[in-house]
């Protein structure tokens, strides 16, 4: 049995904060770089009891809601995307085991909240795109247990997580959610990440050939696996997701400032004294307080059960997503040709801001879903 974390969540989300300013910050560009995957930085979170945020205090975590997921996600997504995002997948995985069960959830989450495992999802596939709750992949029954065989794709941490959740059609009616070692027999992971930004979250497929499954690797029951899909993956997600757009956007505007503020004309002027320049932070800054609130608000919504979290939530991923995006852009014309090469962290945070919006469920399916929520029309 691991050991009850110690400590509250307070704690913990200040050593994450100031990990992701003397750790992480420092190595993102190289990270980025070099497409390099955040070993480092991931055994740091574990030594403070990070990865286990989500995880209950039974198994050695701190039990902590979507509240305090905004605000460590936003402090790693601000110091390094690649980092927050795997940090994100490796919580949402948490919470899911947590919040599913099964005969080997507890021993899994144990070892996630010490830092021995590392967790993801496999969720995604080429045929269903932005529609993951709807896989193609099957459970097949073989004597006592299933076998598994297809292909998973964009698997966050793929290659390095210990533990995936794959998501399937299921025997019968109904999804199944199964824990799948990545040293199983079976399992092989294919490609290199080589996206536009997030580049060191080797985001790759994994191939799974007759991979044998037996109960104990199914979280949930039998059949359930949607319910976990849009009662605990999907709010956990959209939340994490959101916060580490915001701390993407909250650094650009941050580095946009300092620049603005020192940059100095011959004259004695300063470029902040540039009343173009000066709508243009303020836009930003409003831009991101009004993101962070709504996202605060979707997450306290969300911890307390209220039926009107799911449209905030879904709202939230959309605006922060967005917000990300147009708040770097702006950072990258304030900062000029300085923002647009590696001397400024702007050209890196806008590359990183553009994933938001695709990452399913993608801000048009959000936006339609939001709709039909608000209309009292059935979703999805």
């Amino acid at each position: 049995m691991a050991e009850v974390a110690v400590g509250n969540v307070d704690g913990v989300l200040a050593e994450m904060r100031d990990l992701a300013q003397a750790l992480i910050a420092p190595a993102a560009a190289e990270i980025d770089r070099e497409s390099r995957f955040p070993d480092e930085q991931l055994s740091a979170l574990g030594r403070v009891g990070a990865l286990g945020l989500l995880v209950p205090r039974e198994q050695g975590g701190f039990g902590a809601g979507l509240v305090a997921l905004a605000s460590g996600c936003e402090a790693l997504g601000g110091a390094c995307a690649s980092t927050g995002m795997v940090f994100l997948m490796h919580t949402v995985t948490a919470a899911t085991v947590a919040g599913g069960g099964g005969g080997s959830s507890a021993r899994l989450l144990e070892a996630m909240a010490s830092g021995e495992t590392l967790g993801t999802l496999a969720f995604s596939e080429r045929g269903t795109g932005a529609h993951f709750y709807a896989p193609e992949l099957r459970a097949e029954p073989h004597g006592g247990s299933v076998r598994v065989s297809g292909r998973k794709s964009f698997v966050t941490s793929g290659g390095h997580a210990d533990a995936m959740l794959v998501l399937l059609q299921g025997e019968g009616d109904g999804l199944d959610c199964y824990v799948v070692r990545r040293d199983a027999p079976g399992v092989r992971f294919d490609g290199r990440w080589d996206g536009l930004g997030m580049r060191g979250n080797s985001s790759i497929a994994v191939e799974l050939q007759d991979v044998a499954l037996d109960g104990d690797a199914r979280i949930g029951e039998a059949g359930g696996a949607a319910a976990l899909v849009f009662g605990v993956v999907a709010p956990t997600f959209l939340v994490g997701l959101a916060a580490v757009n915001v701390g993407i956007a909250q650094s650009a505007l941050s580095v946009a400032l300092e620049h603005a503020k020192s940059r100095r004309y011959p004259d004695g002027g300063s470029l902040v004294e540039v009343a173009t320049v000066q709508h243009a932070l303020a836009d930003m800054d409003i831009d991101v307080r009004a993101a962070r609130a709504l996202l605060l608000e979707a997450a306290r919504l969300g911890d307390e059960g209220d039926e009107g979290a799911l449209v905030a939530l879904m709202e939230a991923k959309v605006l922060c997503t967005d917000v990300a995006a147009r708040v770097t852009q702006a950072a990258l014309e304030v900062c000029g040709g300085q923002g647009y090469t590696p001397a400024l962290p702007i050209e890196r945070h806008l590359r990183d801001a553009r994933a938001g919006a695709v990452m399913a469920p993608t801000n048009g399916v959000l936006r339609t879903w939001s709709a039909k929520a608000i209309a009292g029309l059935q979703i999805p």
